[in-house]
């Protein structure tokens, strides 16, 4: 029993460190690192077994238990010095010889706990004489609720703090294994267990020990609120800021307002703000904001919000005076900051027109039987990793042909769905796939001349796009010119009014998917309208013509192209780095094994006659076997994970129950 109990609580641990990991380097670093927690915990996980292939004399039968204990213990006692030195290690992705040494460290730190964890799942699978079946329920149930428990842990605990916990969990597997055998092993491991306990509750409440560079940079702890969940962390500023303005597109006409406001980070990048309004004074410049230039043409009929954030676009409703706002965002920290902490400051939770619903958007418009007159979604994008991905985006299921014809369903007759994006005029990027988005959604409802249904305009490097589901009439067109010239906005495209730029011009002009995809088939980047089945909007490049891509966007300066062709070179980089540190400390050292390199204990047979006694050709035909069902499993995940996603309403639950459903079930299968 205590070695079914040390396999459970180890399995739990690791997966519950694996996945919070993810959590923490998508603060530190980019959401494109979402897999390297994976990839390291592998390759920690194999070097690890490794190690008790190589030296079996670690293990017979009267050393086993022991060293098994102190593998636990070693997985306790690195766990946090790898937490703090991620914390403090600046992860910047440069081609450059101190680049490169601190991914190396990073990549060290996050691999370390994996390894010890590696040694003891490796010897209590193989080593032990004990049902192998019963063994490997219990590692895959206690992976299994690893997952929960990070999904749970996450709305308790910030990531630093439950790392903590995890390593306190690998005291109980390390005395779960010691038994009677140590006594002063045990000793250490209770004193162990009971500092980091100690830490975990002291970080809870303190935050003392939070990500000191993030995104490259040195983090101030000058924190008003520090909110962590399973996928995001928000922070507010305590600095309340006299600014002039809260506007995204702001008019070079707009009232030079001086305004409190407290600014917010997601993850320490994605920004946004929350604003007072105490009166309608307050908001009253939300008028010049160029995401909002849809409300001069609906001001009335009920606003639908895609992201609340800090509440600038409940406001900006408010102030043109829909009596009816609904504000939907799949964060709760947003909703929970605006109906408690800034209730009174940002004033709406109390405002009679508005409703807030924790939701997908996607997944509440689908099942909702209300229509809108504006559907507004700005701006919404976070470099928030969610496990599924190393290009996943929580707000990718928002950005496909199916979303869109979600939203368009849920307009009135007359409504407008308006979309923001980054814009830049030298480089189309993301502008291009928007309009592509939306011609292929128009097509899918039975449109044929979409280009009526469209207008753009831009303001430095920010552009809206209104997607209208009746044709622009003669009157709201000459509305839109007017608003146009007295805001002094750039108009890129309307009906009756072409763009300048040729890519648009051919994507506005088809009449079929079919055309569309003539048209958009030789660019150097990717403009397919994103459908669920390959949901990535922000992944615009092509392996075909990457290097045209590079040399097209080398001078872009907005929106998530440039991270987009950053993440790509990064994640170039980090497979090289992975594939050195496996060569090293996997490939090599069997390699040496294998040639008889290595001593083997008395009545162990050396590992060339275990190749011989078997056969090479039947060990590599088991690897490939057992290789191919790993790479099997984790294509099923990845697919599902993202198709739940959106029956589900969030990528982190269907992460945490698919993998909870595929683990758990595999191991009572084993049974």
């Amino acid at each position: 029993m205590p070695i079914y109990l040390g396999t459970f609580l180890i399995a739990l641990t690791t997966l519950a460190l694996e996945i919070t990991l993810t959590r923490l380097l998508s603060v530190i670093t980019w959401y494109h690192l979402a897999f390297f927690a994976v990839a390291t915990a592998m390759l920690g996980m194999t070097a690890g077994a490794v190690t008790v292939y190589l030296k079996p004399n670690w293990f017979t039968p009267e050393k086993r238990s022991l060293n098994v204990a102190k593998a636990a213990l070693g997985y306790a006692v690195v766990t946090p010095i790898s937490l703090i030195i991620l914390c403090f290690t600046p992860i910047v992705f440069q081609f450059s010889l101190i680049s490169l040494l601190m991914l190396i460290i990073a990549t060290t730190a996050c691999s370390l706990p994996f390894y010890f964890s590696g040694i003891v799942i490796t010897v209590a699978l193989t080593q032990y004489p004990l049902p192998i079946g019963k063994l490997y329920a219990s590692d895959l149930i206690g992976a299994a609720l690893g997952c929960l428990l990070v999904l749970g842990g996450l709305e308790i605990l910030d990531a630093p703090s439950l790392i903590l916990l995890c390593a306190a969990i690998a005291v109980l597997s390390a005395l779960s294994f010691a038994g009677q055998q140590s006594l002063k092993l045990r000793y250490w491991g209770i004193g162990l267990l009971i500092l980091l306990l100690g830490a975990t509750l002291f970080n809870a409440t303190t935050g003392s020990l939070y990500p000191f560079v993030v995104k490259g940079r040195m983090e101030q702890n000058q924190y008003l609120l520090d909110k962590w969940n399973s996928f995001s962390r928000i922070v507010v500023f305590n600095r309340l800021n006299e600014a002039p303005k809260l506007l995204w597109g702001a008019s070079p006409v707009a009232p030079q307002k001086i305004l409190p406001i407290h600014y917010m980070t997601i993850d320490g990048e994605a920004a946004t703000g929350v604003q007072r309004f105490s009166s309608p004074e307050d908001i009253d410049h939300l008028r010049f904001d160029l995401t909002n230039i849809a409300y001069y043409l609906r001001p009335k009929g009920g606003a639908c919000i895609i992201g609340v954030g800090g509440g600038k676009d409940l406001q900006s409703a408010i102030a043109f005076g829909h009596q009816k706002v609904i504000g939907i965002d799949v964060n709760p920290i947003f909703i929970d900051l605006l109906q408690n902490e800034f209730r009174t400051f940002a004033g709406l939770a109390d405002h009679k027109a508005v409703t807030f619903v924790v939701d997908e958007a996607r997944s509440y418009l689908s099942r909702t039987s209300d229509h809108y007159a504006i559907i507004q979604m700005s701006l919404i994008d976070t470099w928030a990793a969610t496990g599924a991905g190393a290009f996943s985006l929580s707000e990718n299921a928002l950005y496909t042909v199916e979303a869109w014809q979600t939203f368009f369903n849920r307009l009135t007759d007359d409504g407008i769905f308006t979309v923001s994006r980054w814009y830049d005029a030298e480089n189309l990027g993301e502008t291009g796939r928007l309009v592509s988005l939306a011609v292929a959604s128009l097509l899918e409802s039975g449109i044929t001349q979409p280009a009526d249904h469209l207008a753009m305009f831009a303001i430095g490097n920010l552009s809206t796009l209104l997607v209208s589901k009746q044709p622009f009439t003669n009157q709201e067109l000459t509305q839109l010119k007017q608003i146009n010239t007295d805001l002094a906005y750039q108009l890129i495209m309307m009906p009756k009014t072409p763009p300048h730029h040729d890519t648009l011009k051919e994507i506005i002009s088809v009449s079929s998917l079919a055309e569309l995809r003539n048209v958009i088939a030789d660019k150097p980047l990717n403009y397919e309208p994103p459908t669920d089945d390959n949901p990535y909007f922000f992944n615009m490049l092509k392996w075909q013509t990457l290097y045209p891509a590079l040399q097209l966007q080398a001078g872009a300066n907005a929106g998530v192209i440039g991270g987009n062709l950053h993440a790509t070179l990064t994640l170039i980089s980090l497979i090289v780095c992975l594939f050195l540190l496996t060569l090293i400390t996997i490939i090599i050292p069997l390699l040496f094994k294998t040639l008889g390199q290595a001593g083997q204990p008395q009545g162990v047979a050396p590992t060339t006659d275990v190749f011989h006694a078997l056969g090479k050709r039947y060990i590599l035909i088991s690897a490939l076997y057992f290789s191919l069902i790993g790479a099997g499993f984790m294509f099923v995940e990845i697919a599902l994970i993202q198709r739940l996603s959106v029956f589900l309403g969030h990528p982190t639950y269907a992460l945490g129950i698919l993998l909870f459903t595929l683990i758990s079930s595999t191991g009572i299968g084993s049974l």
